[in-house]
């Protein structure tokens, strides 16, 4: 009897050390977060290439609650940099978001297309859930902002390969939408389709016989899909706005929380839009962010 009293006394013992721990640790969490510095990380590496670079930015008034907004460039998937995307990160970040924004891998005519850019961006979330204890940012509900090919490329992730449920919302700028629909791309130059999307496939542009890459690429084919934002320019002569009228149609068919914005002049990186509707864009990028990010 006595042994089994011992053993129980050690036992309640063992509890309070455990849950004395576990406040402690709480504790020192709490006072981290309280005394969270502005941080901001130029080229951190999340891989091996020379391109596997990000840049972090991190709100002094984080918690593990504040949306975290991935930035994806475009450049027609063979040129590009982050820093294109700087402009979206100056304005998000005064919101109140951590701002992640990404290099990758640029295509081109032999052994990086679509499928390696996709590796890309999963090394780089695996780095962000990584480093999220360190960071003190969220471990879910990442919110992806891309414009023309980074647009494509954050829907294609989104919906295809985010294999750990990261993702919860998409917002794009004028990115492709569906690779193989020639009757959606009327008004695209001849040369641009020719030049680049055999570069992000992998095969020839052969309207009528399609390598079957060319649906592999697109988004409108995944299987699962998330809440898209999607804007869209008028004008846009590089990637026409039938890309998005047709991705749109497709998600509200299958009832996915969904938007398509149009912009009336808007151009492929939606210069000529006039200021009122630019406003509105933005402001429905904040709640887009604000209502799926948190």
């Amino acid at each position: 009897m006595k042994q089994h009293m011992a053993y129980f006394n050690k036992l309640i013992l063992g509890w309070l050390y455990a849950l004395m721990f576990i406040a402690a640790t709480a504790s020192a969490q709490t006072a981290t977060y309280a005394d969270a510095k502005e941080t901001t990380l130029f080229d951190e590496s999340y891989g091996p290439h020379i391109l596997h670079k990000m840049d972090v930015y991190l709100h002094p008034k984080r918690t593990r609650g504040t949306p975290l907004v991935i930035l994806v460039h475009g450049g027609g998937w063979m040129n590009g940099d982050k820093e294109a995307c700087n402009f979206m990160k100056d304005f998000l970040y005064p919101q109140g978001f951590n701002i992640i924004n990404i290099n990758y891998r640029l295509a081109n005519q032999t052994d990086l297309h679509y499928q390696e850019i996709m590796d890309d961006i999963d090394l780089a979330i695996a780095h962000i859930l990584t480093s999220a204890d360190e960071w003190l940012v969220r471990k879910d509900k990442y919110i992806f902002w891309g414009g023309s090919a980074g647009g494509h490329l954050a829907m294609l992730y989104t919906y295809k390969y985010d294999r750990n449920n990261v993702i919860a919302a998409v917002t794009t700028l004028g990115g492709p939408t569906r690779l193989d629909a020639p009757e959606t791309l009327k008004g695209a130059k001849q040369s641009d389709l020719e030049g680049l999307l055999p570069i992000i496939t992998g095969d020839p542009w052969k309207p009528g016989a399609f390598a079957p890459s060319y649906r592999a690429a697109s988004p409108y084919y995944a299987q699962t899909f998330k809440p898209t934002l999607l804007m869209h320019g008028e004008a846009d002569m590089i990637v026409p706005v039938a890309q998005a009228r047709t991705m749109y149609a497709h998600l509200q068919e299958l009832k996915v929380p969904s938007e398509l914005i149009t912009l009336p002049n808007g151009g492929h990186g939606g210069e000529g839009t006039p200021p009122e509707m630019a406003r509105h864009m933005a402001g429905r990028i904040v709640e887009w962010v604000k209502k799926y990010g948190r």
